[in-house]
């Protein structure tokens, strides 16, 4: 009940702000996304570093604040030591300036207030420059050439990118059969268990068509559904109207250019027990699922594997559908799949896999089913792209400013096998992002397929930075 409580509040809190707000993320959101970005598989237990806290409160001042917010971080820099931090008011800027002020490439003059974006830009060099010894030369010099800026510029353009990955890691991950399934990252399923089913040996010779309905729990949350799929099963049930059934948690929140529409309804009335396979219009049949979740991740096993296979082979197919929950919550966090055919023992069918009920671009509160929309920063005027269709020094996107960063960062190992694998990798993502951005396809459709990109994108980035921060000298120092 408590944690019920807390959660609307939470939503409460979240509905005024984001309201009158631009943020595309919050502090903690950005936190998760850079830190993985610096220290790959060591990002948790270096979240709580002091250097780490030092880089990532400057980062807040440089890229989040507005609103006269963040004086704590001003006064905990300055109890650090960090030179020249400035006042709250030399650095703020209204919530409706947020994205053009602190979302541009790294050398963007704000033409409303030139001097707080520089004073916004050197809070973070400045932290920077105490975290790290960059050598005599940056020290007699400053912290707005070389390997500080540029590192400073890599910690900018990180958060920018968590921005347009516009979720939280940790809402996706889930426990399934006692092991943690890791968290969504770009694909709309991912492989449990070695792909391979925990069905009984019983069920698995059995032959005769059968669904299962566990119906609802406690908290009126529809359960597992087992049953044996058959060439038999292939009809459609006759029952109730599915728009008279709310599931747990639903919602019919609309959003632009979101899912597989122009304009669509986050939520589906999504079927554990497909309507293909006969599966009922009834509430112990179906959950609040994503239409990312039902459209894109279910629909591939449902029709273009179990359906596919029983129509041109006429066999059985062992199947389970699972909604997972945290706690007592409304929505479940994704579904697990599991299918075998019966007849074959496995050879055509078999398959273990978890589908990630999210969708991209917007928050969930899994707790209650509210939604809202995080992704604030695509398709905004005065901030720079993730990814245009040809890029250069005059019309950069992120990919080709932080590639600018990266080579002045990494200079002495540009020719190592580590950067070397890391470039091709990125403008592998680069190519793609950029064939998307130029598409003719309709908003909708580029707009999973770009935050696709920019999670392969994300993924390259915490698998090399790490590794070659790594090797260089001022990172070794500041954190052993």
């Amino acid at each position: 009940m408590t944690k019920r409580l807390t959660a609307l509040l939470m939503a409460i809190v979240l509905l005024f702000t984001l309201g009158s707000t631009s943020y595309a993320c919050d502090e903690n959101q950005s936190n998760d996304y850079v830190t993985q970005i610096l220290f790959g598989e060591r990002a948790y237990g270096k979240a709580s570093d002091e250097k780490t806290k030092m880089l990532m409160s400057a980062l807040y001042l440089c890229c989040e604040q507005a609103d006269d917010q963040g004086q704590d971080k001003i006064d905990y820099l300055k109890s650090k030591k960090v030179s020249g931090v400035p006042s709250c008011k030399d650095i703020n800027v209204r919530s409706s300036e947020l994205l053009e002020s602190s979302h541009n490439y790294w050398g963007y003059e704000y033409p409303a207030a030139k001097k707080i974006r520089a004073n916004r830009k050197k809070v973070l060099r400045n932290t920077v420059n105490k975290v790290f010894d960059f050598g005599f030369i940056n020290n007699l010099f400053g912290s707005n050439k070389g390997k500080c800026d540029s590192f400073a510029a890599m910690l900018y353009y990180s958060h920018i990118l968590a921005d347009y990955l516009a979720d939280d890691p940790s809402d996706s991950e889930a426990i399934v059969n006692d092991k943690l399934v890791s968290s969504y990252s770009g694909e709309p399923y991912t492989i449990i268990n070695g792909n391979k089913p925990t069905f009984s040996s019983y069920d698995m010779s059995r032959t005769t068509s059968f669904v299962i309905y566990r119906g609802l729990d406690n908290y009126r949350r529809a359960g597992v559904v087992l049953g044996v799929i058959g060439p038999d099963s292939l009809e459609e049930a006759s029952d109730a109207d599915i728009g008279s059934i709310h599931p747990s948690g639903w919602s019919s929140n609309r959003y632009q250019n979101i899912a597989g529409s122009q304009e669509s309804n986050v939520y589906n009335r999504c079927h554990l027990m497909a309507r293909c396979f006969g599966g009922r219009n009834a509430e112990e049949n179906l959950v609040t699922g994503t239409d990312y979740m039902n459209k894109v991740g279910m629909k591939h096993f449902e029709e273009d594997i179990v359906l596919k296979y029983i129509r041109e082979t006429g066999n059985h197919v062992l199947y389970r559908v699972t909604p997972i929950y945290k706690g007592d919550n409304k929505v479940c966090s994704g579904v697990q799949m599991e299918g075998y055919s019966i007849e074959d023992r496995g050879v055509g069918i078999c398959f273990n896999v978890y589908c990630y009920n999210i969708q991209p671009g917007i928050r969930i509160n899994y707790a209650t089913g509210d939604n809202w929309k995080a992704d604030n920063i695509t398709g905004s005027s005065n901030v720079i792209p993730f990814a245009v269709a040809n890029p250069n020094k005059n019309n950069p996107d992120l990919i080709y400013e932080m590639n600018e960063q990266l080579k002045i960062l990494f200079e002495d190992q540009q020719k190592s096998n580590e950067y070397i694998s890391m470039m091709n990798e990125i403008n592998e993502v680069a190519n793609e992002a950029r064939l998307v951005a130029n598409s003719s396809e309709n908003d909708a459709q580029r707009y999973i397929k770009m935050k696709k990109c920019q999670y392969k994108y994300f993924e390259v980035l915490k698998r090399h930075i790490p590794r070659l921060l790594e090797r260089e000298e001022f990172f070794n120092k500041a954190f052993k």
